[in-house]
């Protein structure tokens, strides 16, 4: 039993359209990647950012000792700060946080203001108790709060106190090698 004549010519073109699809696709190909051109000398080794700086036990003490002398000048300058004049040794009590109005503050002037966050110290005018790294006490009062920001500004009458140096971020300098199309760009 042979099969329909007019279906074996259906069957036959379907399959030389077929062919004939393949071998456009595989032409172009063939045409489009014969002429890339690749040359040994285009490319070249470089160190990336993860690989310029190399990490030796040296390197890693020397910042671990910048990181602890950071650590050890700025701790003078923080503050710990309560919304209640006596809260005793303990940081566990029956008050919630919002009547201890609990957390830090960071000295940021000589002669006695302090940054702290508005949920901590409060409104403006109003005020705060502030202990010092020593373990000196200072009646605070805010000078300026926002909420918004979540920010205030709280002054302790004392002088010659030592204080964060705040930097400045329009000196900040990222340096990054950027490679593209193959060329290192410093940036």
């Amino acid at each position: 039993m042979k099969g329909n004549p007019k279906d074996n010519r259906k069957k036959t073109i379907i399959i030389l359209t077929i062919l004939i699809i393949i071998w456009a696709i595989s032409f172009y190909s063939y045409i489009t990647y014969n002429k890339i051109d690749v040359e040994d000398t285009k490319y070249e080794a470089e160190k990336t950012i993860s690989t310029e700086y190399e990490q030796k036990v040296e390197n890693v003490e020397k910042e671990s000792k910048n990181v602890a002398d950071t650590i050890e000048e700025i701790n003078e300058s923080v503050v710990g700060i309560s919304k209640l004049k006596n809260t005793g040794s303990s940081i566990f009590s029956k008050s919630d946080e919002t009547d201890l109005g609990l957390g830090t503050g960071v000295i940021v002037t000589e002669d006695g203001y302090i940054l702290s966050n508005a949920h901590v110290t409060g409104e403006r005018f109003s005020k705060c108790y502030i202990t010092l790294e020593n373990g000196k006490n200072y009646e605070g009062f805010v000078v300026w709060s926002d909420t918004d920001l979540d920010l205030s500004i709280t002054k302790i009458e004392a002088k010659n106190l030592k204080y964060a140096k705040l930097g400045d971020s329009g000196n900040i300098r990222v340096r990054r090698k950027c490679v593209c199309n193959r060329k290192s760009y410093r940036v």
